[in-house]
């Protein structure tokens, strides 16, 4: 083999081992790189995830003032709305108020009174409000609430004598249980045994 031929071939390997350097450079510098800027992209995520968060939180709290401002404002509409009903009962307790001072027989007052009533019963139907029947009625745990017992002969044992308050249903539920008296059936009179007179 030539001196020249020989030459190339050494000159051809020195030319791969450096390529081969400065391929392993190269990728050594890449990773570098890579490795410094990924610690700034984590920290730029982070800092968009921190914003993002306090954005949300920001929002829902808004959210919640807001949800907390309109149950107010809804609460505070019902009560207007209530009382505005119940005010037509006030007028009319009013007038009756007044014709009291000027009535001359009982007559008059007990026309009042029932107009008064009866402009009452018609504001609690508006309310779907209902009075529990309870006189004369089996006793019942789930509308009545029982404070004793009495001897009757005239209503059946467990029915409800009298009622101390009334109690009324709005809808399907119960706003109110009925005050009562229980029937515990009629009187038992103890039979009193007659002594047979001593002997003497």
């Amino acid at each position: 083999m030539s001196e020249e031929k020989m030459n190339e071939e050494r000159l051809d390997e020195n030319i791969v081992e450096v390529k081969e350097e400065t391929t392993e450079e190269t990728m050594a510098e890449e990773s570098q790189e890579g490795k410094a800027a990924e610690p700034v992209d984590i920290e730029k995520k982070i800092a968009e995830l921190e914003d993002r968060y306090l954005r949300k939180l920001a929002e829902f709290d808004n959210y919640r003032k807001r949800m907390a401002r309109d149950l107010i404002e809804a609460r505070n509409q019902v009560r207007c709305s209530t009382i505005e009903d119940f005010l037509t009962v006030y007028d009319t307790f009013s007038m009756g108020l007044a014709a009291i001072k000027t009535a001359t027989d009982m007559a008059t007052i007990q026309e009042g009174m029932e107009m008064v009533w009866a402009e009452f019963q018609r504001v609690l139907e508006g309310f779907d409000v209902k009075e529990i029947e309870s006189v004369g009625k089996p006793f019942d745990a789930n509308f009545h609430e029982a404070v004793s017992q009495e001897a009757s002969d005239t209503v059946e044992e467990g029915s409800v004598i009298r009622q101390w308050k009334a109690g009324f249903t709005i809808g399907d539920k119960l706003l109110r249980p009925a005050v009562v008296v229980v029937s515990s059936g009629p009187a038992v009179e103890e039979e009193s045994k007659a002594e047979e007179p001593s002997e003497g």
